[in-house]
């Protein structure tokens, strides 16, 4: 699978002017961030989930790490996938454990670990470091995750804010995020942000498969009003009643 979508991701670099060892863009202070994060489990899963979350929000290689180049394949699996450490999840990938959890409960026998985060008037992240002894460590190793808008401005430190969810050649990146998922072939999309609705309903949807399903919710990191949905059953239910498109 890696190899098809090197190629995708080859062809991409070379059409928008990439270079294929910074990821900076030609003549731009951004930076393509991140390829797609697949779990080791993805390709044997019983129900193959894509997550598509808005941006990476940190030029997170030059800053964590000195390094001048974007994440690959392996170091994105260990940065999204990894099992275990569930103390460690930020709100963001609590969320996505969560959520990941609910929709692969029939198929793991993770029922009753899902009936305790849905039992909870707590944040993902607060759930997962009070039961990390308890819940399945492995659930994101069958995941894959996604970015919606693929650079990130050069030295970015701070995630908060939207500076970074725009495009630099809307077409290139549409084709090449229906691609990707026309190679992986998830039986699930879940769209981590309702202003994405329009972009997933009219573009992306009539070139996917029909037997995929897609669901879009709130980000689950999400402050200020829409803060109740950062508690499991409250996320659920709004994705499962509003969100399949």
């Amino acid at each position: 699978m890696n190899d098809n979508l090197n190629i995708l991701y080859d062809n991409f670099f070379n059409k928008n002017v990439i270079d294929t060892n910074t990821g900076i863009v030609k003549g731009k202070e951004k930076r393509f961030a991140t390829k797609i994060a697949i779990g080791d489990n993805y390709q044997i899963a019983k129900r193959k989930i894509l997550f598509v979350s808005l941006d990476i929000g940190k030029d997170e290689n030059l800053i964590d790490k000195n390094l001048n180049t974007f994440q690959d394949f392996e170091q994105r699996k260990k940065s999204v996938c990894e099992s275990g450490y569930l103390e460690n999840k930020n709100p963001h990938m609590a969320g996505v454990y969560g959520t990941a959890l609910y929709f692969l409960k029939d198929y793991y026998n993770w029922i009753s670990n899902w009936q305790l985060m849905e039992s909870k008037n707590q944040f993902f992240n607060r759930i997962l470091i009070e039961n990390k002894e308890i819940l399945p460590q492995d659930v994101l190793s069958y995941i894959s995750l996604i970015n919606f808008y693929n650079f990130v401005t050069i030295g970015r430190k701070e995630r908060t804010g939207g500076s970074d969810r725009n495009f630099i050649n809307e077409k290139d990146e549409i084709e090449l995020l229906i691609n990707i998922i026309n190679t992986i072939n998830p039986d699930v999309i879940i769209v981590q942000s309702k202003t994405l609705m329009n972009y997933f309903k009219n573009l992306i949807k009539p070139k996917i498969s029909e037997k995929t399903e897609i669901f879009i919710g709130y980000h689950p990191s999400i402050f200020g009003r829409g803060i109740k949905n950062r508690i499991p059953k409250n996320y659920i239910k709004d994705l499962i009643e509003n969100g399949k498109i």
